[in-house]
């Protein structure tokens, strides 16, 4: 087992621009229709339905005693990669108050008055959330060859 604690993330040296033309920019001669170029409010809906039919369907299954297969491989169940926070009620309030320690942390870094830096909020961030990054670290390990 490999040590994970020299890795660390690097950014590009360089931004790069992207513009993107407003929706109402958009004509008939692009040929392109405006709803094919952004996701709706109906859009967001129902990727937010899907989630809660997946996580139902989850609950379901474990509630019968239906073998637990992370991955989803066949059609009757659910790949749980991205929803393993709403599988149990403990995950979601673990996850909602790290979500509050986090931003309170963030925000009292920022209301110092002798100074704040981008680092000592980016720390004051990290602090809040280790075991949440320590969590999918492991889920992503044991999980790593059902993916």
């Amino acid at each position: 087992m490999s040590s994970t604690r020299n890795v660390s993330v690097r950014f590009a040296d360089t931004a790069l621009l992207y513009i993107v033309n407003r929706q109402q920019d958009y004509d008939k001669k692009n040929d392109v229709a405006r709803n094919e170029l952004w996701y709706t409010a109906a859009d967001f809906h129902s990727m937010r339905q899907a989630v809660a039919q997946d996580v139902f369907h989850v609950r379901a299954q474990a509630l019968a005693g239906v073998p637990f297969n992370y991955a989803g491989d066949d059609e009757s169940s659910v790949c749980c990669v991205g929803i393993e926070n709403f599988l149990t009620a403990g995950f979601m309030v673990e996850m909602s108050a790290c979500r509050e320690r986090c931003t309170d942390a963030v925000l009292v870094e920022q209301a110092r008055e002798d100074h704040h830096s981008a680092r000592a909020i980016a720390i004051a961030s990290f602090a809040q959330t280790k075991k949440v990054v320590r969590r999918a670290t492991m889920l992503g390990k044991v999980h790593q060859d059902s993916i």
